[in-house]
Order: C-alpha cells, then sequence, then structure tokens
C-alpha cells in the first residue's frame, strides 16, 4: 500500500492544477511545497495571463472564474517596440486580451482550489530526492516544518519543482527523461514593482515588450503597468556566455531611460528569477513519474512566459494520472499519453519558436529598426508567429513586404531560412511517437533542425 495516489512536489500554478484535477477526481493527493501555506505563490513573475488559458483550463477541467479581487488590471494589447523607441508593433486581438493580477492571491486561490477539491497540503516541507525502488520511483524523501526526514509513497510522483528540477535531476541515470538543461536553455530575469503617484500610465491595459540586442541580447525589456500608477518592469536574457547581470541592466539601461524612473516612487518588490527557454522535455514521464511546468520546461521560448503553459501541462498531467491509476497501470507506457497530447497542444509551438529563439540572437539593432520602419515584417505576423509558432511566407502581401526590404537581401533570406526550419521542427512534433518505444528514433531528429538554426 501507498501513502497516496499521487504526490505532487511544488504547490506553483502547474502543481497546484494537477493536484486539483486529480483530487476533483476522487484519487488521493499530496501537494507539498517548500514554502509557508501564506506565501504559496509569492514569486518573480511578469503578472499577467491571456484570457484564453483560463478558458482553456475552464473546457478541460472545469476551473472556475478567476475571482475579481486577484485581477489588477484588464490587458487588451502588447506593444512590441524596437530598439529605437521610435516604431512599435502593437499586437491585438482574442489572444492578447487577459489579465494583469496579483501573484501572491493567484497562487493562494491555486492552492485553495485544490484543498476543496480533496487534495491535502503539506507547506514549509521540502522536496530532497525521489525514492527509487527497484529502478522506478515510489515516493519522495521530504524534510518537513519540523526539521525531520520523512519517506512519502504514492503510485505516482510529479516533479512540478519549478526550474530546479529537483527531482528530474535526481532520476537513475537510466531514465529517458533529461535530467539538466544546457545554460543556454535558461533565462535569468530581475524584476521590479513600483507605485509611481507621481507619473501616470497613459494606457495601463497595453503591456510593452523593448527589444535591444545591444543592452538585451537574448532577451527583452518589459513594462507592465498594472493600473495607471502601478507597474512591473523587469529585464530577462539567455545565460549564453558572457550575458549581462539583468539587476545591472535595470541599474545602468532601464532606470536612466524610462520617464517613470525619474519620478519619486516606490519599491513594492525586487526579486530575480531563472526561468527555462526551450523545447518541452521530450518525455514528461516514466514510470510512475511526471513531469509538470517549469521542470517540464513548459515556457514560452521567446517571452519566458510559463503560466498559461503551466495550467495546461498540470491539467493534462492530471487527466492522464487519474486514467493511469483508474487502469493500474503507471508505467510510462500508462503516463505516456500525456505527452502527446501536451506536444499537440503547445509543445510544437513551444518547439517552433524555440527554432525561431536562435534566429533572433542574431538579428542586429539595425536590421530590427529596419524591418519595423519598413513593415516588413505586422503586428500580425508577429502575432500568429507567437500563437501558433508558424511563420508563413508566400508569395501574397506578405512577400511583397519582404520584396520592399530588398536593401536588407541577406536578412531576407535568413527569415526565409527559419520559416522552413520552424515549418520543419512542427511536422516533426507532428508525429511524436504513440509509445516509449519510438521516442529515441523520434529524438534523432531535432538536432538537425536546430543545428541549423543557431547557425542561420
Amino acid at each position: 500500500m501507498t501513502d497516496y495516489d499521487v504526490v505532487v512536489a511544488g504547490a506553483g500554478t502547474g502543481g497546484a492544477t494537477t493536484a486539483y484535477t486529480i483530487a476533483k477526481n476522487g484519487k488521493s493527493v499530496l501537494l507539498i511545497d517548500r514554502k509557508e501555506r501564506n506565501k504559496i505563490g509569492d514569486k518573480t513573475c511578469g503578472d499577467a495571463l491571456g484570457s484564453h488559458h483560463i478558458q482553456e483550463l475552464r473546457n478541460l477541467v472545469g476551473l472556475p472564474e478567476v475571482p475579481q479581487d486577484i485581477v489588477e488590471h484588464e490587458v487588451n494589447g502588447i506593444d512590441l517596440i524596437a530598439p529605437d523607441r521610435e516604431h512599435r508593433l502593437r499586437m491585438q486581438g482574442s489572444t492578447t486580451t487577459g489579465m494583469s493580477f496579483n501573484r501572491l492571491k493567484m497562487g493562494q486561490w491555486f492552492i485553495s482550489l485544490a484543498e476543496k477539491a480533496g487534495a491535502e497540503l503539506m507547506p514549509s516541507t521540502r522536496a530532497k530526492r525521489p525514492i527509487i525502488q527497484n529502478g522506478t520511483v515510489a515516493g519522495i524523501k521530504v524534510l518537513d516544518s519540523d526539521g525531520h526526514e520523512q519517506d512519502i509513497t504514492a503510485s505516482i510522483v510529479v516533479d512540478a519543482t519549478g526550474a530546479t528540477g529537483m527531482l528530474r535531476r535526481q532520476l537513475p541515470q537510466s531514465t529517458p527523461i533529461e535530467r539538466t538543461l544546457n545554460k543556454e536553455d535558461k533565462m535569468v530575469a530581475w524584476r521590479d514593482i513600483y507605485e509611481t503617484p507621481n507619473y501616470t500610465f497613459e494606457t495601463p491595459d497595453i503591456l510593452e515588450i523593448f527589444w535591444n540586442q545591444e543592452e538585451t541580447l537574448g532577451g527583452y525589456t518589459w513594462v507592465f503597468p498594472q493600473g495607471e500608477h502601478r507597474v512591473n518592469v523587469g529585464a530577462g536574457v539567455m545565460t549564453i556566455e558572457g550575458h549581462r547581470n539583468p539587476q545591472n541592466i535595470m541599474k545602468e539601461f532601464v532606470k536612466p531611460n524610462w520617464d517613470f524612473m525619474q519620478t519619486d516612487y516606490e519599491v513594492i518588490d525586487s526579486r530575480g528569477g531563472v526561468a527555462p527557454i526551450r523545447r518541452p522535455i521530450d518525455t514528461m514521464v516514466d514510470d510512475n513519474f511526471m513531469l509538470v511546468g517549469d521542470a517540464a520546461c513548459q515556457v514560452n521560448p521567446i517571452h519566458g512566459g510559463g503560466i498559461g503553459s503551466s495550467l495546461l501541462g498540470g491539467a493534462l498531467a492530471g487527466l492522464t494520472a487519474v486514467k493511469a491509476l483508474e487502469s493500474r497501470d503507471t508505467s510510462i507506457s500508462g503516463l505516456w499519453e500525456y505527452n502527446p497530447r501536451y506536444m499537440e497542444m503547445y509543445g510544437s509551438k513551444q518547439a517552433s519558436l524555440d527554432v525561431f529563439r536562435w534566429f533572433l540572437l542574431n538579428v542586429t539593432n539595425e536590421e530590427i529598426n529596419f524591418a519595423f520602419e519598413r513593415k516588413i515584417i505586422k503586428a500580425s505576423d508577429l502575432l500568429d508567429t507567437s500563437m501558433t509558432g508558424d511563420m508563413k511566407i508566400g508569395m501574397g502581401e506578405k512577400f511583397r513586404r519582404l520584396v520592399s526590404g530588398i536593401g536588407k537581401l541577406p536578412l531576407l533570406l535568413r527569415v526565409s531560412k527559419i520559416a522552413n526550419l520552424m515549418q520543419e521542427i512542427r511536422e516533426v512534433y507532428s508525429e511524436y511517437p504513440r509509445d516509449p518505444s519510438g521516442l529515441d528514433k523520434w529524438k534523432m531528429r531535432l538536432g538537425p533542425i536546430y543545428k541549423q538554426a543557431k547557425a542561420v
């Protein structure tokens, strides 16, 4: 007998959604988190979420409406701003509407949903390592609030410990799961929240993302208003060799160059964080084991946002776990369905944007300014690409816009090449294996595509 059907390590949005889904379906689940109960949800974040993610969860697992006291401000669009700060593209549509929210209140709401559904919460508890029996995961060893080690057994263990992947990293070497990540597949960020009593944000419903390859190579600066006199502002960059410290970017680039930073403001919060920015882990399951959220690399590789995709991952993992428990098969085969479902709904897009990420790393400020000024790229192009992972270049109106930029022919040829590689990776993901036996052969198809992308 096991202590629980499922134990979930990490009560972030992904882990809490997993626990909620499993408990709602009548299975016993323990949700643990290293933070005190009243601090769960307090973390570095852009504090914004598209409304389509909530609707998706409502359809999948019956997620209730988000309480209004969690929402700080409604969001109606995103401005992408060129390095010259003179040209911008406004992306607006059903997929860019959403909310700016209180991160702590959001986290507290999600764990309350899980508890109301029947999940047991164990806060102030650290996941130490997986318990391995006969080569497979059989539970986890934790350090409880009293400082005592405790073994907790379960039919399924879910690693939702965030970017550290605390349990993933300690799996046996024989696991098909990637245990570690490359440095280049991570983003490091610094984020501040300010009250600006003497500065008014004129369009508080529009989020702003600033692109500058000299200041934030492999990343960007964001300014996300949370009302007329409050803002979430930060900088994030890929952890490539020689990358700048994002806290220094805030001090040396952001503070001297933004108007609201020249007024009196109050610092509400200031902290850093790390997130994975790559395709999802190639298999997010093994025998009796699943990955969710940042631990599974369920994050958009371009902007580092991961709440919506973690919610999706948590819901799909929970539904798969329930099915596996009912069929009494929690082996990798019994849990495998989680992989192709997630890859089809979001992972394929992630992989395509991961390819696009390498192209963006090699674009210059001059090229970006040129593309914005000549309208070679339209907001609708970027919106389509960001939402589908598909960059379509045909012989119609888009092609004519590309031809108009003939002065930058090498750039246009690279755009065409990266678009083809993005399509190639999507085709590979459309053929994700339906059982574990095809994983190794499928993975061999990924390497050549990413190698080409890094060279574009």
